[in-house]
């Protein structure tokens, strides 16, 4: 049985000091506009464009995110997170800024596109960064407890974001929206800079080795890919299954259920180390248990927060453990490769799903199966060895 203030313990000690604290609110004004991007832009577009133009500006986003991460990750690692995200931040408002004035001149859609992006590859790293901030600063006792409230938080901005955003665009205007979701990173980078130390001068760094020269780390990427293949196609899923009961209405409700027993597991289970494929085959589990509940209608929303219960943990351990695997120096560009191999997994898992969406219970086992293979693929990653000190992790951000 374990108690409530056994699972209090760590965060306990999270807060209790100084430095975490001040990451933990970064955090927050981090990961609440990852939630409140998409809607955001999506209402941004479809301001005077149609739904399809909106949807592709989206995509834009998402994949001028994919393909620059590692390159602004290694920028952060080389010249410190603030000045790289600064200097990506710059670009980042004025790409912005773009779509909404492009917007509401009924710009081309293939502006509207471009402006989007133009964005995403300039997105500031703050994703990754903070991931690589919490495994330098917590100390290895607390270093799990770190991961596991970030993957809380990560959760619960994909609740409140959207809610947030679309309140703001449809109570006031979509640039509302866009205003809020630009202070708060904003105040991201501010809070993460008063805590850190002065940032490497350009050309102190000696020569680093490439991440991806890890083989730990390249197999920890097909299991990160695998898994968001399953989140993805899950939450495809669960919606062609609300449609094909005519209930679309309900697929909001589910997909927050899985958010929310994935918020309860990051903070039951993550803090406690559990190895990733345990958790992955728990994950597996809950997918397998949710594909069975489809059966029967009425038992998917009693299914939907199990299926969450280990996602967040999962999260968090492969995070954890790619920190763990990273090269010295190298920890944002390492978290970097980790978000951009995941955007992949989603875009494959979406298209899994998709294609197989005229058959929701087909569509939720290709899920399951995406997720057990994941399980397969962390059973052959071998443990690392032990962690370096933090202090040489710091010299790198």
């Amino acid at each position: 049985m374990v108690s409530a203030s056994s699972v209090a313990a760590p965060y306990r000690g999270v807060f209790a000091e100084p430095a975490l604290r001040r990451l933990a609110l970064a955090d927050i004004c981090a990961r609440l506009p990852q939630g409140m991007v998409s809607i955001t832009l999506l209402l941004v577009a479809a301001q005077h464009a149609s739904m399809t133009v909106a949807g592709l500006v989206v995509a834009g986003y998402t994949l001028g995110q994919a393909v620059t991460a590692p390159v602004r990750g290694r920028l952060a690692d080389r010249r410190g997170l603030v000045p790289a995200a600064v200097l990506c931040g710059s670009g980042y408002v004025l790409a912005l800024a773009a779509l909404l004035a492009s917007s509401l001149a009924r710009a081309p859609a293939g502006l509207l596109i471009g402006c989007a992006a133009l964005a995403g590859l300039v997105n500031p790293p703050l994703s990754p960064g903070m991931r690589s901030l919490w495994s330098a600063q917590a100390t290895a006792g607390l270093r799990q407890a770190a991961f596991a409230l970030d993957a809380a938080v990560f959760d619960l901005a994909y609740i409140t974001g959207p809610v947030l955003a679309s309140a703001l665009a449809t109570g006031i205007v979509p640039a509302a929206a866009l205003a809020v979701m630009l202070a708060l990173t904003a105040a991201a980078i501010v809070t993460i800079g008063r805590g850190q130390p002065r940032p490497p001068q350009p050309g102190s760094h000696p020569a680093r080795p490439h991440p991806l020269r890890s083989a730990a780390l390249r197999r920890l990427l097909v299991s990160a890919a695998l898994a968001n293949v399953a989140l993805t196609a899950t939450e495809v899923a669960l919606t062609a299954y609300a449609r094909h009961h005519h209930a679309l209405w309900a697929s909001g409700p589910l997909l927050a259920e899985i958010s929310v027993g994935s918020i309860l597991g990051s903070l039951v289970i993550g803090a406690r180390g559990h190895r990733l494929p345990r958790l992955l085959l728990g994950y597996t589990g809950g997918l397998v248990l949710l594909t069975a509940a489809g059966l029967y209608a009425p038992l998917v929303a009693v299914a939907a927060p199990v299926a969450g219960l280990c996602l967040g943990p999962t999260l968090a351990a492969l995070f954890s453990q790619a920190a763990s695997t990273a090269p010295a120096g190298s920890g944002t560009e390492t978290q970097s490769w980790i978000n951009s191999i995941m955007n992949g997994g989603a875009a494959a898992g979406a298209a899994l799903a998709g294609l197989a969406s005229g058959r929701p219970i087909l569509a939720l086992a290709l899920a399951a199966t995406a997720a057990a293979a994941a399980t397969l693929a962390a059973i052959v990653t071998r443990p690392t060895s032990t962690p370096r000190p933090n202090i040489k992790e710091k010299k790198g951000l």
